[in-house]
């Protein structure tokens, strides 16, 4: 039997590259897991986490685990009851405890960036008790910490005063002797303390003897003053043991008691690790998320082999991409070229690629858009077998056999040298046959041939499509492109005088080929040659187009740019006309010694001058309006429409209308008999009836008036050109909100030419009345008031008689 399409098309190997990328045996694992899936939903989620994660080593560094230990050895043992770990396994456990903390907090200011990845570190449990519990007890290197417990520190603390009282016997007992110091004598021997004696001198000290030296010279002895401290010594160290024993049960049951928490823990920094890898390759190779088509659509743009690639790289080289469609219409691509010319390499970035998309692997590609295959099979290479009596013929036709007996409408099937090992015209009809068994199935098959009639066969049947690796004739060289839509030649000939046949073979097999095969070779370097100047135009027209446009959005920036030169240039003019002006109202204003009439003055000179800037606002605005549309007119932007004037009887307010000189449509404010007030954008102005040329269809919008733009200039209509009300009700104001709006009010009847108006004020206490009466009494602009009539208000309403 054949090897699987994984071995053949070296998914192993594709694996092995991201299993470098990794940066923990966990993650390894997970990689090397990693099969081809099914599940459209969970094979997005996957490429999802993959972009965040992308994203986050573009502007953060890396995120390693390599301070993670192996968690599987010591996660097994937990199944163990009664196993007890070492103070090293427990060491590896906060390896695994202190990276899940890491990682919880690294995305936990990051959640809103990063919410993929946030929500999976935030799914990671809360290890740290038993991390500072671990941490309290053991050291790292290993050692276990004297606050381990209360009763291993006064155990310890009682070894230290046992053996400084033991020292302090012997050095006394070797002073008594006549030794000048004993300190440096005194020394260990079977774990017990002893001190040296002469042989000769064994009997002046009694005591049990542990030892002699290497000349028997001298002995070791433990003095009968020193054996009850020493026994109490070995008392202390036994009990040190056991309470040492005790804690790393106590450490161990609790980590058995998180034991599922910790496997989902390392689960998902495995899973993260090869999350991370898996974006580092889609880095390092220039990757995309592959799109998953609901049809059979196969579309590659500048697909490459990430093996070959990694190949090519140390030699500073690289993979030539390729691009291709199959699906819809055409299910079948026979592919022909040159051996050696990167047809096998075609059939395997193919399906390297159907492989890495469902197996949640980034694609080497510029786009890619795949079918989920339900198989994917491959008979790529020479499976010839001398033990199984199989032929390199017999071999191709069981697995061909094999792919028959499973292939359906949801395969991807890759044959490589379709119909060889057997008699050129037999091989060539089983191939032809083959090839309409799998038409008709509509599996999506790329097959490679060198068989001219594979290649007629496949230029007129429908449903095929042909492909060529194209050759460069000059160079006597492979170029491995793939061209799509033309033959290939094989070359043969041509490749065997660039290795050096000898000339007179070469021409004599020259001179063998038939008449057809001369005329299929010429025909097809024709094609390549009418390709070829078709892809040199389309090249031209591209970069010729593209200049294009870049002079055009150069010439876009320099209008704009100048029209914020003359927009700021205008505003500058209007300020500088209304501050001279402000100046000589001043003047005036000081000039004037009556101080009634100078407030009289003030208030109708503010009013006046507020027309003026009006006037001038809106004057500004009209030239600001023609300069942009005669730059506009420059530029050579024009309106949409520019056919003739619309009825005005099919005018109404708040359409969306088209007006000479303007790109884009404006909305209608107000109709007049000549003219017409529109908005647009920021802007208000009136433009000439005969100037509207067409109304947008779907064209009512809001009446409210557009919102002020935060910059440029901004224009509104001026209130005397909008209706005033003869009355304003103050009810319920106090006396201060009351007097402010009846005087913005009896401003806009002035300007209106109101003679009267009413201040609807209401009974109440009075006090509003009489506030209202004392401030209108005072107004410049008002003659003389008095109560309405009590058939239409009595005294709840003041009317106040204008001045003309």
């Amino acid at each position: 039997m054949s090897r699987p399409a994984e071995q053949l098309l070296e998914f192993d190997r594709l694996k092995q590259i991201l299993a470098g990328m990794t940066t923990c045996a966990q993650g390894r694992c997970a990689i090397g897991a990693l099969t081809p899936g099914q599940d459209v939903a969970a094979l997005n989620a996957e490429f999802a986490l993959i972009r965040e994660a992308l994203e986050f080593l573009r502007l953060s560094s890396d995120l390693g685990f390599g301070s993670l230990a192996d968690t599987e050895p010591w996660i097994g043992r937990l199944a163990i009851p009664g196993s007890v770990f070492s103070p090293a396994e427990l060491l590896d456990v906060t390896s695994l405890l202190e990276n899940a903390a890491a990682v919880r907090q690294i995305f936990k200011d990051d959640r809103p960036k990063y919410p993929l990845l946030a929500e999976r570190a935030a799914s990671l449990a809360d290890f740290r008790p038993l991390l500072t519990a671990i941490r309290r007890a053991v050291l790292p290197n290993g050692e276990i910490s004297d606050d381990a417990s209360p009763q291993l520190k006064r155990i310890r603390a009682s070894v230290v005063q046992a053996r400084e009282n033991i020292r302090r016997t012997l050095q006394g007992i070797m002073r008594a002797r006549g030794e000048a110091s004993g300190e440096d004598y005194v020394t260990l021997r079977n774990d017990r303390f002893v001190i040296p004696v002469r042989a000769a001198d064994r009997r002046g000290v009694p005591g049990v003897v542990h030892g002699a030296s290497g000349t028997g010279q001298t002995v070791f002895v433990e003095p009968l003053e020193a054996i009850d401290l020493n026994n109490r010594l070995v008392q202390l160290g036994e009990d040190e043991t056991a309470e040492i024993a005790r804690i790393l049960q106590e450490l161990t049951e609790r980590v058995r008691a998180e034991r599922g928490p910790l496997e989902a823990a390392a689960a998902k920094i495995a899973h993260l690790d090869s999350i991370f890898a898996r974006a580092s390759f889609a880095r390092d190779f220039d990757c995309v998320a592959p799109e998953f088509d609901t049809g059979n659509s196969l579309v590659l743009e500048s697909a490459r082999n990430p093996v070959l690639e990694a190949t090519l790289r140390p030699q500073g080289r690289k993979a030539v991409p390729l691009s291709l469609a199959l699906g819809r219409n055409e299910t079948v691509m026979v592919v022909s070229g040159p051996n050696t010319g990167g047809k096998t390499v075609a059939l395997k970035t193919v399906g390297l690629a159907a492989l890495s998309a469902q197996s949640a692997i980034p694609v080497a590609a510029d786009s890619a858009r795949l079918p989920i295959f339900d198989r994917v099979l491959a008979d790529i290479g020479d499976e010839q077998s001398i033990a199984a009596d199989l032929s390199t013929f017999s071999a191709h036709m069981l697995n061909l056999k094999s792919m028959l007996d499973v292939a359906t409408d949801g395969s991807l099937v890759l044959v490589d040298e379709m119909g060889t090992g057997t008699a050129p015209e037999e091989g060539a009809a089983l191939a032809v046959a083959l090839l309409e068994e799998f038409l008709a199935r509509r599996a999506l098959t790329l097959a490679t041939t060198h068989h001219d009639r594979l290649k007629a066969y496949a230029s007129t049947t429908p449903g095929i499509v042909n492909a060529a690796m194209e050759f460069d004739e000059e160079n006597l060289q492979p170029t491995y492109r793939l061209l799509v839509g033309v033959p290939g030649t094989s070359s043969g000939i041509e490749i065997a005088r660039r290795l050096g046949l000898p000339a007179q073979v070469v021409e004599h097999a020259r001179a063998g080929l038939s008449p057809e095969s001369r005329e299929a070779r010429d025909l097809i370097a024709y094609l390549h040659r009418s390709r070829d100047e078709m892809e040199q135009v389309k090249r031209q027209a591209r970069e010729e187009l593209a200049q294009l446009e870049s002079e055009r959005r150069a010439l876009q920036t320099e209008w704009i740019d100048r029209q914020k030169n003359r927009i700021a240039d205008l505003e500058k003019r209007f300020a500088e006309t209304q501050k001279r002006l402000e100046g000589d109202i001043a003047r005036l204003a000081e000039e004037l010694k009556d101080r009634a009439a100078r407030a009289q003055f003030e208030k109708q000179s503010g009013r006046r001058m507020s027309r003026l800037a009006a006037d001038a606002r809106a004057e500004t605005d009209a030239a600001v309006v023609e300069a942009l549309a005669g730059s506009q007119a420059d530029l050579g932007i024009t309106a949409a429409a520019g056919g003739q004037p619309v009825d005005r009887q099919l005018l109404s307010e708040g359409m969306r209308i088209r007006v000479k000189a303007f790109k884009q449509p404006v909305i209608l404010r107000r109709v007049d008999l000549r003219a017409a007030e529109v908005e647009a954008g920021p802007l208000r102005m009136k433009v000439p009836l005969t100037d509207i040329v067409a109304i947008e269809s779907d064209s009512q919008v809001s009446r409210t008036t557009a919102k002020p733009a935060e910059r440029g200039i901004s224009v509104r209509a001026r209130a005397a050109e909008q209706p005033v009300a003869d009355e304003i009700n103050v009810i319920g104001s106090t006396v201060e909100e009351a007097t402010q709006r009846v005087d913005k009010f009896i401003d806009e009847a002035a300007l209106a030419g109101k003679p009267s108006v009413r201040i609807i004020h209401g009974h109440g206490t009075g006090a509003l009345r009489r506030g209202l009466g004392e401030f209108l009494s005072a107004h410049p602009l008002v003659d003389k008031i008095h109560a309405e009539a009590e058939d239409r208000g009595g005294n709840a309403i003041t009317v106040a008689e204008l001045k003309s």
